[in-house]
């Protein structure tokens, strides 16, 4: 099969990709098996992914740039993604529920909050300027980075926070704020909701991850159905990107139920943000900026 070069710009920076040479067809139909280097990368970039969507926040911060530097343009590594984030918060929401620690009422209940607000901010989001949204991700981002420096006790030591999620109106309408800035940046989106049942639920970590756990499933599964019907999944990466990630689910489990868990949780999350503000500056962020539930 002969391919065509392409290059992809993103705010004047230009990225080479190589598609197959049929321009009638789907590009998500024609992208070739990866080869065995491309595998190995996929497969290393799975397991992190997976690994990081179990434990903290969003593993998309390691899949999605992993997948546009092996090749694949970024429309399709953004789509192809979905696949894995959704099996492996599947998983993991799996491997929660045999340890039966998820508090499915509390959980469900903020599904609804974090679908509308998602909704609505994918609407508005349209007609904002990608400049300033990329602005507000980073210095939120450092603002978070900073509490979550200052204060590290607090969100580690489970002795000092109630055994049960607060649901309070106040944290609906978080959610329903992090729905809206899921919608339309969603950048850091993951790192919000977790950090958000903690502090306004008055939770440590773990079981703050117990539920962001349920509700990054929820929002992985309508997203990928949304990118499944514009015919932007490359299978043939999906599928091994996806097997990869759900080995990464199995080992963050558990790590995510282990006796240091919190302590776990947090490390991984100042990596993470730390990671995620690199990209604000990096040529991915245009990619990253894309980014739904």
């Amino acid at each position: 099969m002969g391919f065509r070069p392409i290059r992809l710009r993103f705010n004047g920076d230009y990225l080479s990709a190589r598609l197959p040479a049929h321009p009638s067809a789907h590009p998500s139909a024609l992208v070739a098996f990866p080869d065995p280097l491309q595998l190995v990368g996929l497969g290393l970039a799975g397991i992190a992914g997976g690994f990081i969507n179990t434990v903290s926040a969003s593993g998309g911060v390691v899949a999605l740039p992993a997948m546009v530097a092996l090749g694949l343009p970024a429309e399709l590594a953004n789509g192809t993604n979905r696949l894995s984030a959704a099996i492996s918060t599947l998983t993991a929401t799996w491997k929660f529920h045999q340890a039966g620690v998820i508090p499915w009422a509390t959980a469900l209940a903020l599904v609804p909050a974090i679908g509308v607000g998602s909704l609505v901010g994918a609407l508005v989001g349209s007609g904002l300027d990608p400049a300033g949204a990329q602005l507000a991700v980073a210095a939120s981002l450092a603002i978070v980075l900073l509490l979550l420096l200052l204060r590290p006790q607090r969100w580690i030591r489970a002795e000092e926070n109630p055994a049960e999620l607060q649901l309070t109106p106040l944290l609906h309408l978080v959610m329903l704020a992090i729905g809206f800035w899921t919608g339309f940046i969603s950048l850091g989106s993951g790192t919000m909701t977790l950090l958000a049942l903690a502090w306004f639920g008055r939770q440590e970590l773990s079981r703050a991850n117990h539920v962001k756990i349920v509700l990054r499933a929820a929002g992985s599964l309508v997203a990928l159905v949304v990118f499944v019907a514009r015919l932007q999944v490359a299978w043939t990466w999906a599928v091994p990107l996806t097997l990869a990630s759900m080995l990464g689910a199995l080992i963050g489990s558990k790590v995510a139920l282990g006796e240091q868990a919190s302590r776990w949780i947090y490390i991984t999350l100042i990596a993470v943000i730390g990671l995620e503000l690199l990209l604000c500056l990096s040529p991915y962020r245009q990619i990253l900026a894309a980014w739904a539930l």
